[in-house]
C-alpha cells in the first residue's frame, strides 16, 4: 500500500538506506527500511521540485526580509543615535564657538537628564580654573601694586648713595637702600607664601606632634632680628601640648605673629609668647608686644591684605595670612590691646580629629 501521492516504484531499490530515484519524470529522493518480521519494505520519499519550491518559500520568506529589514535596522538605528547625540553636539558646537578666554558656566537647554551630570561636571571645572586664574591675577596684582613703591624707594636711595658728596651721606642712603631691600624681600617672601598658602591648606597634611617644640623652633629662627632691635623673646609655657594638627601651616602663622610684633615692638622691650594646653585637647597661643596698640575701629581691617595701621616696616599681609590659616584650621583668633599697651593676638588652634 502508498500514499495517495507516493509514486508506483518501478524497481524498488535492493538495499536500505538513502536513494534517489525517477519516477514519472520526477526525481525522488528516499529512504528504504525494511522490516524482515512481517516483511515489508517502508519507503519514504520526497519530490525533488517539491523540495526545491519549499526552499524557495522559505528562503523568500526568511532571507528576503533580513536582507530588506536590517539596512532599514540600520538607517532606523543610526537616526536615533544621531537624535539622541544632539544635545551632545549642540554642546560641543556652544564649547567650540567659545572664545578661550570664556569660563562662563554652559547653559545648553533643553537637554537630557542623562547629560545634566556632564554639564554639571564641566561648569564646576570651569569654576576650579576661574578660582584658580583668579587668584593669580590677583597675586599679580598685588604684588605688583605693593611693590612698586619699595622699588621706587630703592631706586632713589641708590641714587642717593651715587650722588653723596661725604662718606657720611653716601654710608646713610646705604643704609637706607638696605633697609628697602630687606623690606621689599619681606614683602616677596609673604605674597609667595599667601599664594602658596590658598590653593593647597584645604588639602593639607594632619600630623600629631607637640607645639611646645615648634613654638621655641620658630622663636630661636627669629632671635637674630629680635637681638638686632634689642628685644627680649620671652616664653611662657605650660604642660607639654600635643595636637593633632597642620605643623607647617602653623608654623607660618607663628612666624608672622612674632614678625608684626618685632616690627612694632620699641626698642629695648619684650615680646612675651605663652602657650597653655586646654581641656577640649585644643592650645592657646598667645603672642603679646609692648607697640603702639591696635585702634579699635581699625581691628577688622587689620585682616586686609596690604592694610597697615601706620608702620613702615609692614606690608599689611602678616595677619592676613595668619587669618587665612586660622580659618583653614578651622581655628579661631582675637585679638585685643595687651597690658604693655601694645597688640596681643590670642590663637586658639583646634586639635583636628580627620
Amino acid at each position: 500500500m502508498r500514499s495517495a501521492e507516493a509514486p508506483l516504484l518501478s524497481a524498488p531499490p535492493a538495499t536500505e538506506g538513502s536513494h534517489d530515484l525517477v519516477e514519472n519524470g520526477h526525481e525522488w529522493c528516499g529512504f528504504l527500511l525494511a522490516d524482515p518480521q512481517q516483511g515489508f519494505l517502508i519507503w519514504v520519499g520526497e519530490r525533488d521540485d517539491v523540495r526545491q519550491d519549499l526552499i524557495q518559500r522559505i528562503v523568500s520568506h526568511t532571507l528576503w526580509p533580513a536582507l530588506i529589514g536590517v539596512p532599514l535596522l540600520v538607517v532606523a538605528i543610526w537616526l536615533a543615535i544621531g537624535w539622541g547625540l544632539r544635545p551632545l553636539q549642540s554642546m560641543a558646537r556652544v564649547i567650540r564657538k567659545r572664545d578661550a578666554e570664556s569660563l562662563e558656566p554652559l547653559d545648553v537647554t533643553p537637554l537630557p537628564k542623562e547629560l545634566e551630570p556632564m554639564q554639571y561636571a564641566l561648569n564646576r571645572l570651569l569654576t576650579q580654573i576661574e578660582s584658580v586664574l583668579e587668584r593669580e591675577r590677583r597675586f599679580i596684582a598685588d604684588a605688583a601694586h605693593e611693590l612698586r613703591t619699595p622699588l621706587t624707594i630703592l631706586r632713589i636711595h641708590a641714587q642717593n648713595a651715587r650722588q653723596a658728596e661725604t662718606p657720611e651721606q653716601r654710608l646713610e642712603a646705604l643704609d637706607f637702600l638696605v633697609h628697602g631691600v630687606d623690606r621689599a624681600a619681606r614683602l616677596a617672601s609673604q605674597l609667595l607664601t599667601m599664594a602658596r598658602l590658598e590653593p593647597r591648606l584645604e588639602v593639607s597634611q594632619l600630623q600629631t606632634f607637640e607645639l611646645n617644640t615648634l613654638v621655641r623652633e620658630e622663636m630661636a629662627e627669629l632671635t637674630p632680628l629680635a637681638l638686632e632691635k634689642r628685644v627680649d623673646l620671652v616664653f611662657e609655657e605650660g604642660e607639654d601640648c600635643v595636637i593633632r594638627s597642620d605643623p607647617a601651616a602653623i608654623t607660618i602663622a607663628l612666624q608672622n605673629l612674632l614678625t608684626n610684633a618685632l616690627n612694632f615692638a620699641p626698642t629695648a622691650s619684650e615680646i612675651r609668647v605663652a602657650l597653655h594646653a586646654q581641656e577640649d585637647g585644643s592650645a592657646h597661643l598667645s603672642v603679646e608686644d609692648a607697640g603702639p596698640g591696635i585702634d579699635e575701629q581699625q581691628k577688622a581691617r587689620l585682616f586686609e591684605r596690604f592694610y597697615s595701621q601706620g608702620h613702615s616696616n609692614g606690608a599689611g599681609l602678616g595677619l592676613a595670612i595668619v587669618d587665612m590659616i586660622v580659618r583653614k584650621l578651622e581655628s579661631s583668633l582675637h585679638l585685643r590691646n595687651s597690658a604693655q599697651g601694645g597688640l596681643c593676638a590670642e590663637l586658639r588652634i583646634k586639635s583636628r580629629t580627620s
